[in-house]
């Protein structure tokens, strides 16, 4: 099984590297935002700068990571379905349910390193202007490692099911819906944390059952694809 997940994420991630317009639009992205953030650190620090930088780095690590993964996703899902190209993986002996996990990895590995890097960026501009290097603390090291490429690969996930189960009409509107309602969800969850909260360990500990959670509850939908069923969502 693993081997036909890998063969088919290699594959994946060769396209999307040697796509200069999509990488462009991730590098974009990811910088854009993380030298945008850099300042913003510094004002949400204030006199406590370190609760500060852990609360806006434990919401933004999600956030960023999510839309370099929605920018990512819709070529290795949607295009091909435009492009006809997926009936070649639909013909072939993998089960669908591994074509999309291969998928999801694919998608996952750059949009995690671009939203580690984003970080880097983010926190390396915030102690050059503050003067002082800022080191993030364990739960926050914690969340980059374990609930930031969770919830990537659960937001890719998601977005690839809506993108191989339905219409390309119904996946224009879809896909809005689901990514903005999950940015809505993490926007909501840094306001009921509010700016003095200090992310914990069990804190992390409660984030990471969440995600692995929803990302246990988005594999088991896969069992819903069908390969007759795709086929004829394609255009």
């Amino acid at each position: 099984m693993m081997n036909g997940v890998f063969v088919i994420a290699k594959k994946e991630i060769r396209q999307l590297t040697h796509n200069p317009q999509l990488m462009v639009s991730a590098f974009v992205m990811a910088f854009v935002f993380g030298a945008i953030s850099g300042p913003a650190l510094i004002a949400t620090g204030g006199a406590g700068m370190g609760v500060g930088i852990d609360t806006l780095l434990f919401t933004y690590g999600l956030m960023i990571g999510l839309l370099i993964g929605y920018i990512l996703s819709g070529q290795t899902f949607l295009r091909e379905k435009q492009d006809g190209t997926i009936e070649t993986l639909l013909a072939g002996p993998l089960p669908i349910k591994e074509i999309w996990l291969g998928k999801v990895i694919g998608v996952l590995i750059p949009a995690y390193v671009l939203t580690l890097a984003s970080a880097v960026l983010m926190i390396i501009i915030a102690g050059a202007l503050r003067g002082e290097a800022y080191i993030p603390s364990g739960p926050i090291i914690l969340h980059f490692i374990t609930v930031v490429p969770a919830f990537i690969a659960c937001g890719v996930g998601v977005l690839g099911f809506i993108q191989l189960l339905l219409g390309m009409r119904e996946n224009q509107i879809i896909n809005i819906a689901v990514i903005f309602g999950l940015i809505f969800l993490i926007s909501f969850s840094r306001e009921l944390l509010g700016p003095g909260f200090a992310i914990s360990w069990a804190g992390e500990g409660v984030a990471l059952v969440i995600t692995v959670a929803l990302l246990l509850a988005v594999n088991a939908m896969t069992r819903f694809l069908d390969k007759e069923r795709i086929v004829r969502t394609i255009p």
